[in-house]
């Protein structure tokens, strides 16, 4: 743990001069965010296209998982699509939608009224903007870790109303266990979910000062997230073909930063 808090503390002090450098892009990509204001709406199912190329390979178990968690709460996170209702981000969701449907025809009616699926449609077209699709899908990926521990404990207690139950190591046949579902339902890692429903737990209980001390720990594991969000999308950005000296000598920070934290938080 000590050694952890170390490399943390030595990434920040890294991360600084580069942070600096492309604050400004992430001010841009903010402002174009707020006059591009997502608009919730729903979609008909049939009507949602798959996204134009897919990012990561869709995970049948995941799917399954999916399902259970829709069937227990709902749809969780809207899936994300663009202007023409091409999707953006979602795609096990989408997924897990359609196995519903398939496979329990009465909860898929129930939790998607007139096959009206929730989305956040994005003012633009994917296949004109594609940039801009990758930035969506990267804040997508980022906003999913930010749930505040007052919303993860608020979820964790429906899914105990409905018998899920805290359960250490691999759950056994038939258990319904707690924190998979719970980190399936909000899109983040089964370890991550059960230190917030362990640190809450402790201080619930009246904790001692060091498990409290756990807590910017969490915040620095975020911080180091949303930073190697921002170094992706800075990366992705088109560049021109020859840069000048301050440009590249940027661009190799910001991939030796990137390198860095990706070890650090594996």
């Amino acid at each position: 743990m000590a050694r952890k808090r170390q490399d943390a503390s030595a990434l920040f002090g890294k991360a600084t001069d580069v942070a600096a450098e492309i604050h400004h892009q992430d001010q841009v990509i903010e402002k174009k965010s707020e006059r591009d204001r997502s608009q919730r709406t729903t979609f008909l199912l049939n009507r949602i296209e798959k996204r134009l190329q897919d990012t990561r390979p869709v995970k049948e178990s995941h799917v399954k998982e999916l399902v259970n968690s829709i069937t227990a709460l709902g749809l969780i996170e809207p899936l994300v699509v663009d202007q023409k209702g091409r999707l953006l981000a979602g795609a096990h969701r989408l997924a897990a939608i359609s196995l519903l449907k398939e496979t329990s025809s009465e909860v898929y009616e129930q939790q998607f009224p007139g096959n009206q699926i929730p989305v956040r449609m994005m003012p633009f077209d994917a296949e004109v903007d594609q940039q801009m699709a990758l930035q969506v899908e990267l804040a997508e990926n980022e906003k999913r870790v930010n749930y505040s521990r007052d919303q993860i404990q608020q979820l964790a207690k429906r899914l105990r109303a409905l018998d899920y139950r805290d359960t250490k190591g691999r759950p056994k046949q038939g258990e319904k266990a707690l924190g998979p579902a719970l980190a399936v339902a909000i899109g983040v890692s089964t370890r991550y979910v059960r230190r917030v429903l362990s640190e809450q737990s402790q201080i619930s209980k009246g904790a001692t000062g060091e498990n409290r001390n756990l807590v910017p720990i969490f915040n620095r594991t975020k911080s180091l997230k949303r930073l190697e969000t921002s170094l992706l999308a800075f990366l992705a950005i088109p560049k021109p073909e020859s840069l000048t000296k301050q440009d590249a000598s940027l661009e190799k920070a910001a991939i030796d930063l990137l390198s860095k934290i990706q070890k650090n938080m594996k």
